[in-house]
């Protein structure tokens, strides 16, 4: 069995103020000595600014449920704290560590999702580890980037989430007409400009709750694994973020689809969404940035500095952000 504890694949971290050893080692659920090894350091002493490695801690093995308990449980609760969920490491196998592992198998069907660890969620679990997973800590920011490597808690939910007064595929109220506040308010401005120019778009979907993402994902997933390129994994959709919205047009047959792009209104909304805001978050040619298919139909809203910059420098936001 391998040691619980043996630095695997490391992470990144850059020093901000106020931090020590002690506090970077409990934030990513490692120890003081397992970072001065993988940094090769020799005193505790770090400075702002300063990039430090972050050792992964390797998964146990065995089967482990609620009241199971000792140094496994507590390697397992080390490796859920490095991906940024709030638990104790304490080595009890309570109900909080089983609701962390039910989030994250449902990101995995078809696992069967019941909060046990066992040997396919340890493996599912290591992608997860290979791919740098991690909650995001920012999801209220504009900025914040969410995909398959960086996702939202379980439990959050935009605030201020309205409908934009825009015209829809569909009729009557449905959650997905929702958006966050300042996105919807650009939004409808995004489509009182094609109005103006004659172009006749129509909102299809914006906010989508975990709890939706992973019914869709696992749907997709039993209907063929190849899905999983098309759908993103419960945590990993902007439409969490309130920010994003889907669009289509009756020209493309009210569909979101590649062909959208070739539509006289996809390349409308590709030419103007910037000025207000918003960019094609998923463009041709940038799948393995992105992580994600070319989605000509789907507009994240990032402010009109960024998204115009964005636009006019041919980046995605994981380019921009890296840069």
């Amino acid at each position: 069995m391998p040691n619980s504890l043996t630095p695997q694949v490391p992470r990144v971290y850059k020093v901000q103020p106020g931090d020590s050893l002690y506090k970077i080692a409990k934030k990513f659920g490692t120890t003081v000595k397992s970072l001065k090894t993988a940094n090769k350091l020799t005193s505790d002493i770090i400075n702002i600014g300063q990039i430090l490695k972050i050792p992964s801690l390797t998964l146990p093995e065995g089967i482990y449920r609620i009241g199971s308990t000792g140094p496994q449980v507590k390697a397992l609760q080390s490796v859920l704290v490095s991906f940024g969920f709030s638990i104790k490491v304490d080595g009890i196998y309570g109900s909080k560590t089983a609701s962390v592992i039910l989030q994250l198998q449902q990101k995995s069907p078809p696992i069967k999702a019941d909060g046990i660890y066992g040997p396919k969620t340890k493996a599912s679990l290591q992608t997860l580890i290979d791919i740098n997973f991690h909650l995001v800590s920012n999801p209220t920011d504009l900025l914040v980037l969410v995909n398959r490597a960086n996702g939202l808690p379980a439990e959050y939910i935009p605030s201020k989430l309205v409908i934009p007064n825009i015209p829809f595929s569909f009729e009557g109220y449905d959650p997905k007409k929702q958006m966050r506040l300042e996105a919807a308010q650009a939004l409808e401005q995004l489509f009182a400009k094609a109005k103006q120019d004659n172009i006749s778009i129509l909102g299809v979907s914006g906010y989508r709750s975990y709890q939706r993402q992973a019914q869709i994902y696992a749907t997709n997933m039993e209907i063929s694994p190849t899905k999983a390129q098309f759908s993103a994994p419960p945590g990993g959709s902007e439409h969490q973020t309130g920010l994003s919205m889907d669009v289509t047009s009756a020209s493309n047959n009210y569909q979101l689809s590649q062909s959208f792009a070739l539509t006289p209104e996809g390349q409308w909304l590709t030419q103007n969404a910037p000025a207000f805001g918003f960019i094609i978050r998923y463009p041709q040619g940038k799948e393995n940035i992105t992580g994600y298919q070319a989605e000509p139909w789907h507009i994240r809203y990032l402010g009109t500095q960024v998204a115009q910059l964005i636009t006019q420098q041919g980046l995605t936001l994981e380019e921009y952000l890296g840069k």
